[in-house]
């Protein structure tokens, strides 16, 4: 086996999950065919080029749980589907014709089914992401061109932006988020439970992730990630590895209903904290400055790593006028230069750190999310998510 252009070795291609048996590789391997014949039908060959899954399924770390004796996917099957000379108006039917597809499929293999168009014409200039290094790193093309993604200029893991691991803080953050509402409504049925856990849990894992980052040594692998993060030292460590071997067991081998009766409220109060304290650790070593505070963190001249070059500036501005209007790119014309994601991960500790619904919101939330100055939290919190579903 040889080394990837990440100087990583790549995973094992013939696996789906770490230590499922034939049953489970052989039904999820079923589950791939049920769902390339379907995209197949649909779009016909004349503009596919390629299905990938990707995710811990296409890298070989996918989770499954056993059923009366039976084995079942956990995880979301996540796909590209690549295609080849489609026009604006094509790739919008066939989007739409996925969407639909996708809740048919899902019916069928008992798992969310989620696909996201890639164009082969812009293969050579993909964005150098988190997501698209680990893509080239782990996949799987389970129909089409089994070379599809070699076009992709190589994203070695070592020299990816910091502000990767920003905006993978901000995505989990964000389901922290989800989750003070969750609790702020009222009592947790056992499916919100066992998605407020598991919510819980991929904050963790991003943790671990921004602190390998932040060290120079980032692996894609999760039994990898562990192994790192055990040689390392930082003040919590004993706390945050009983959190991550938790959540490292529930995404391989999910059962949820173990915390059926647990104090959800005070499991989100632990995790908060961690989230909290990598994030300010985090940022401080990739911006060399102290993080002070979080009202001094959520200020638009403190960059967040999400603008890319000084070339996005009037981009920044275009859609400020778009999606906030010219009232607000001429009152904030600080934030007006900024990409949307800034102001999110700007907020967001904030808006965790004080839970408190009826607490009065520092002049800073509202500003950077365009809301009056008397907003409550239930109003910045919806505008937070509003705004970061368009924006992750």
């Amino acid at each position: 086996m040889t080394l990837s252009d990440n100087g990583i070795l790549p995973p094992d291609s013939e696996r789906y999950t770490l230590d499922g048996d034939e049953r489970v590789e052989s039904r999820i391997d079923h589950d791939q065919q049920v769902i390339a014949d379907a995209v197949l039908a649909l779009i016909g060959p004349t503009g596919f080029r390629a299905l990938v899954l990707m995710g811990g399924y296409g890298r070989g770390e996918g989770g499954y749980v056993m059923r009366d004796g039976k084995p079942f996917p956990y995880n979301d099957y996540d796909y590209f589907l690549v295609v080849h000379g489609l026009n604006s108006a094509q790739r919008k039917q066939l989007n739409h014709e996925l969407a639909d597809q996708a809740k048919l499929l899902e019916e069928r293999v008992g798992v969310e089914v989620d696909f996201a168009l890639l164009r082969e014409e812009r293969l050579p200039d993909a964005e150098y992401s988190l997501m698209n290094a680990e893509m080239i790193w782990g996949h799987r093309v389970v129909a089409g061109d089994p070379r599809i993604l070699e076009a992709m200029p190589a994203m070695p893991f070592g020299r990816l932006p910091m502000g990767e691991f920003t905006r993978l803080m901000l995505n989990r953050g964000s389901l922290l988020l989800m989750n003070q509402r969750s609790l702020f409504d009222g009592t947790l049925d056992v499916a919100q439970l066992e998605v407020f856990f598991k919510y819980l849990f991929k904050a963790v894992l991003a943790c671990g992730d921004a602190r390998l980052a932040a060290m120079g040594c980032y692996h894609p692998s999760y039994p990898k990630k562990l192994e790192l993060l055990q040689t390392m030292e930082w003040s919590g460590r004993d706390e945050f590895m009983r959190l991550y071997t938790q959540a490292l067991e529930h995404k391989f081998h999910p059962e949820y209903s173990s915390f059926v009766h647990e104090d959800a409220a005070a499991w989100q109060q632990r995790v908060v904290a961690v989230w909290l304290d990598t994030l300010s650790w985090f940022e401080a070593k990739r911006t060399g400055k102290q993080i002070e505070s979080w009202n001094a963190y959520s200020t638009p001249q403190l960059s967040k790593g999400q603008d890319g070059s000084s070339r996005s500036k009037l981009r920044n501005l275009a859609v400020t006028l778009r999606d906030f209007g010219l009232m607000h790119l001429v009152a904030r014309p600080l934030w007006s230069l900024r990409y949307p994601r800034e102001r999110l991960i700007s907020v967001l500790p904030l808006l965790l750190e004080n839970s408190d619904q009826d607490s009065r919101l520092p002049s800073c939330v509202t500003d950077a999310l365009a809301l009056q100055r008397d907003a409550d939290c239930l109003q910045a919190e919806k505008k937070f998510l509003q705004l970061w579903r368009r924006y992750a």
